[in-house]
Order: C-alpha cells, then structure tokens, then sequence
C-alpha cells in the first residue's frame, strides 16, 4: 500500500501504529469512546449495545440463522427503545461519563482493565485475554446507576459534534467522509456534520456508516477500529497546530509501540 493510501485508512490489527503510517502524521491520539446517562431513560428498558452470541449454544434442531433471528427477537421483547431510538437521545440529551470516573468507582487499576472488561463484554477477546469477573462486575455496576456503556465499531453520537469541531477548528469548511473499506467517499460540508442529527441516519452520507474523516489536506484523520472502544485522531504538525485536542475528548498519545490491542501493553497515562 502507498503512502498516500495510509494517509486515509487504519492501520492492520496489531502493527504498531505511528510507525506503520511511514510519516504520514506526526501524532495519534487514542479518543475513548465514553459512557453516558440520558435523564429518565433506563438501560434496562431499551435495546442497547452489541448482541453475543456463541456458536456453541445453537441448538442442532434449529437453523444458525433461525437461532440467531429469535435470540434477536427475545432481546427486543419488553424493550420500550430501540438502538437507533438511545444513539438519537443520547446525541441531543447525553451526559458523559468518563472512564476515569468509572475506572474510580468499580476499582479498575487503569483504562487498559476497563478496555479489556469491555472487549470481553461482546466476545471481543481470545479466552486468555478476557476477564469475565471484570466485564460481569462492569456490567452490574451500569445497571445500577441507569449509564450505557459506549459502543464499538463506530462514531459515538456524543463524539459526532466535537469530531466536525475539530476539522471546523482546523479552518476546514468541508471534510472527506468514507466507509471502512474506501467504497464509497464523499466530499461534504462540515455544516452537515455537525447537525442534531445522527450521521448513520443521513443520506448524503455513506449508506453503509462512515468509519473515517479526512481532511481534505490529510493533514487530520479520524478512524474507528471495528471491535474497539475508541477513535484514532491522527494529525501532522500543521493540522494539530492550535487544536486542544484532550479538552474535546478523554484519552491518551500513542508512543511509537501503540498499537490497535493496546490493552496489552504498557499503560499510557490519560491526558489530564
């Protein structure tokens, strides 16, 4: 792949980061995708997050695809909200709460515990990385206190607003939008970003969600790993001139060894 490629796609699983984009930028910021309250809205009543289910636990008699739509079906029962229904309320009315506060209060030593409670929450992990005990302890604890965990996968709706914001401080007035895999990019206003609205919902927008943003300079990049926690920011000395990039969103600089499973390294402070 071409520089110019790397410019504009994430980096393969596991590959230190920095060092993969050959120069391509000159800083990586790990943005935590973070958990949130919505003022009289019960996580328990609504459809939420990512449905795991074991291969294993089909039964023999039924089809996977028959199993898996009625596995679907009981989670859908008794819910009030449906997952586009939370994304929307929590874009316009979510209160942030960060994993700092959540690392604080259930006695996870670092961010890096927190990730790994929730990669192993959706199957997200090898069996000798998962920490079921840390994930059951997380889940117990959001329950109680009515606070959604954040999605994978995706751009948060609390995110979208101070993602555009950090191109439109950049003095861009439009911003290169596109899926994962590069088939289908667009060039769109950055007014469009930054409406009430939920960018998945949007039709001038990619119809299969948008994993990245690029400006039109690559000077920035925003990128969402498909089975994580967080967006990648990455910058060149010119693009992040003038950002505060830690005051928009909670996390930490990558070193040179980041890499996409840095739950497994050395932790890297958050940014105060």
């Amino acid at each position: 792949m071409e520089k110019i490629d790397r410019a504009k796609f994430g980096p393969p699983d596991d590959a230190p980061i920095m060092p993969w984009y050959g120069g391509a930028y000159s800083h990586g910021f790990v943005a935590l995708h973070p958990f949130f309250t919505v003022d009289g809205l019960d996580p328990n009543t609504c459809e939420h997050g990512t449905l795991v289910l074991e291969r294993s636990d089909a039964p023999p008699e039924l089809g996977l695809l028959k199993w898996m739509d009625e596995q679907s079906d009981k989670r859908r029962a008794g819910k009030e909200i449906t997952p586009e229904g939370v994304d929307g309320l929590s874009k316009r009315f979510g209160q942030q709460i960060s994993w700092r506060t959540v690392c604080q209060q259930n006695n996870f030593a670092n961010h890096c515990e927190l990730d790994r409670a929730l990669r192993t929450s959706i199957g997200g992990l090898r069996r000798d990385l998962a920490d079921n005990a840390a994930s059951d302890r997380l889940a117990s604890y959001c329950s109680r206190h009515r606070m959604f965990p954040p999605n994978e996968g995706g751009f948060q709706p609390l995110m979208q607003f101070s993602l555009a914001s950090v191109f439109r401080q950049a003095g861009f007035q439009s911003v290169l939008v596109g899926d994962e895999f590069g088939d289908d990019e667009r060039l769109v206003d950055i007014g469009l970003m930054e409406r009430d609205e939920l960018w998945d919902g949007m039709a001038e927008l990619p119809q299969y969600g948008i994993k990245r943003l690029i400006a039109p300079d690559r000077s920035l990049f925003a990128w969402v790993h498909w089975d994580s926690f967080y967006t990648m920011i990455f910058g060149t000395d010119e693009g992040w001139h003038g950002l505060q990039i830690n005051r928009l969103f909670e996390g930490f600089w990558c070193s040179d060894e980041t890499n996409t499973s840095w739950l497994t390294q050395t932790c890297i402070p958050l940014v105060e």
